[in-house]
């Protein structure tokens, strides 16, 4: 009976810390330069591995457009790294050399990347699913642009433009032009997102076939 009890308090202690997680929504437009974007589009969070990417959710995009959240989309203990001073990929216009002065912290970055779902599946399949190539995803209201950043706690990563404080979970690291210069911020939504693609490595393939039968 004990042990029933011990386990219980367990699983409500890791449900109210996964409750605790903070989680970030950004909105957006596609815009392909050359191709038509098929129905069976999703945007994939995918999760920077330094090696590789693990693809954590994803969601359908609805005629060039998406929301996706990242509740639910939790990194591995294995996917986390120690957050140290030094190099970080912090945000866009900006030294990567930051202070923290907090032991202990661990984080992962992420990225958003679009493909067409061909399996059906609702999760990116290399074998069969069609990679879009992309330009970073900008920001449009005004000019800027993001990183998704996930940290194990609150911490305060300290740079010499500006100051970061992150919040256990996902936060948007955000960087905008503004009055001639850059505006740095932590947020928890964008919506202005514009994602300018370039066709898949089908698109060339066909590009190639195609010259090749005039010739």
């Amino acid at each position: 009976m004990r042990r029933l009890i011990l386990l219980a308090l367990a699983l409500v202690a890791l449900g109210g810390f996964a409750l605790a997680q903070q989680n970030v929504r950004v909105s957006g437009t596609q815009i392909d330069e050359l191709v038509e974007l098929p129905t069976e589009m999703r945007l994939g969070l995918f999760l920077d591995l330094g090696d590789g990417a693990r693809e954590l959710g994803s969601v359908r995009m609805v005629g060039g457009t998406f929301t996706i959240s990242t509740e639910g989309m939790l990194p591995d203990e294995r996917d986390l790294r120690s957050l140290n001073s030094g190099a970080f990929p912090l945000a866009f216009m900006i030294g990567n050399e930051f202070v923290v002065e907090r032991e202990g912290v661990r984080y992962a970055t992420a990225w958003l990347q679009p493909y067409h779902d061909i399996s059906g599946s609702a999760h990116y399949d290399n074998l069969f699913d069609e990679w879009f190539f992309r330009a970073p995803p900008e920001l449009t209201d005004p000019f800027g642009y993001f990183n998704l950043v996930y940290v194990t706690d609150d911490v305060q990563l300290r740079t010499t433009p500006a100051d970061f404080d992150l919040r256990r979970g996902w936060n948007l690291v955000v960087a905008r032009l503004q009055d001639g210069g850059l505006a740095y911020s932590v947020q928890t939504a964008v919506e202005d997102v514009v994602m300018y693609s370039y066709g898949t490595n089908m698109t060339f393939e066909d590009m190639e076939r195609r010259q090749d039968d005039g010739d």
